[in-house]
């Protein structure tokens, strides 16, 4: 679980108030049953007071919220309390279903929420002046990213299948309870799997899943070879989020092409051919190449099949006198796509160009 926590007060009024709210105890931690009532109040007015306290949960952006108030008396100084010390609280919830994950799971939503705490003096103390209820909060963000953990197809796997079963295991000790949200999308060159699944429209979502597996189905878009997808799952307690899994990625490669192929490993003389070898390029290309001096320098350039260029930041490289060995790093450096051709074109400080077409192998896809 990932909390996130800071609390805020007013200073001025902490050294003017009669009373002093305390949430100290509560930073840094997720609030439940057990620890909601975990704070200090300070009373500075010398006397007893009796008090209402009043005490209240919000998500932002959300409606989800919870209150809950009961009366108590203060002593001179410090009063610490837990459950045992208040008994007489009422609570009221937004959702009988956060209710239920309150009390009956111990558990708070997913979400960034508000809890607050204030005081008011009763009337029947009239005597003592506290001004305007007193107020302390702290803020938390819970994101449950580890009690549900996906399991096929594997983080970064190669399937053959066009309709592959996505399965996952819930840590939750009411998982029957839960109906969960499938959405799969595909990752763009550059993305990241979380990038992938937060910024691009799902091209599946099934927000009604009622069991821990799903086969992709015949009737959604159909996915395609070589493509890189993204998926993940939520978790929903009678329509409250709870939290989610990471998200995985796989990519669909057709058996056939998971074979051995003729990979150019040696370090390739490009001046003495004029583009009439086309190289099978595995994730890197070597090239030998021999300069006159030492203030040669190689500058690259790649275009596919249609003269479109893919970038490459490593277009430079300065040489040294004699033969100078360059491997250039493609594989997940450079948007290439298995099997696709390219052309890699060379140019000297001289002017002279050279090229080498060349068709790229993602050392992934084979053997």
């Amino acid at each position: 679980m990932f909390v996130l926590s800071f609390g805020w007060s007013n200073a001025m009024m902490a050294q003017q108030a009669a009373v002093i709210v305390n949430m100290a105890g509560l930073e840094g931690i997720e609030i439940n049953q057990q620890n909601v009532f975990n704070y200090d109040l300070v009373n500075n007015t010398g006397k007893q007071l009796d008090v209402t306290i009043k005490g209240s949960i919000r998500y932002r952006n959300s409606s989800l919220n919870a209150f809950y108030v009961f009366t108590t008396s203060l002593i001179e100084g410090n009063n610490r309390f837990s459950k045992d010390k208040v008994n007489n609280a009422v609570w009221t919830f937004s959702d009988n279903g956060f209710r239920e994950l309150f009390f009956d799971y111990n558990k708070m939503p997913q979400g960034t929420y508000e809890y607050c705490i204030s005081i008011g003096l009763n009337k029947n103390n009239p005597e003592y002046q506290i001004g305007d209820p007193i107020q302390e909060c702290v803020y938390q963000i819970v994101n449950d990213i580890f009690l549900i953990n996906l399991v096929e197809p594997e983080n970064n796997a190669k399937i053959y299948e066009y309709n592959p079963m996505l399965s996952w295991v819930v840590n939750y000790p009411f998982a029957s309870q839960l109906t969960y949200r499938l959405r799969v999308a595909e990752a763009r060159d550059g993305q990241n799997n979380e990038n992938a699944i937060n910024r691009n429209n799902p091209i599946y979502q099934d927000n009604q899943v009622f069991a821990t597996s799903l086969t992709y189905p015949v009737t959604a878009r159909p996915l395609v070879k070589y493509q890189p997808y993204v998926w993940t799952v939520d978790a929903y307690y009678k329509g409250i989020l709870l939290g989610g899994a990471e998200a995985w990625r796989f990519t669909i490669i057709e058996d056939s092409l998971l074979r051995e192929v003729s990979v150019d490993l040696a370090y390739y003389e490009f001046e003495e051919h004029i583009g009439d070898t086309r190289l099978n390029i595995a994730g890197e290309m070597k090239l030998k190449y021999r300069a006159d001096g030492n203030t040669d320098t190689l500058f690259f350039k790649i275009v596919n099949d249609k003269g479109d260029e893919i970038k490459f930041n490593e277009n430079v490289r300065p040489l040294s006198n004699g033969y100078n060995w360059l491997v250039l790093q493609f594989h997940e450096k450079l948007s290439l796509k298995h099997n696709n051709k390219y052309t890699l074109l060379i140019e000297n400080v001289k002017g002279q160009s050279f090229k080498v077409p060349f068709t790229y192998l993602n050392p992934l896809f084979i053997k």
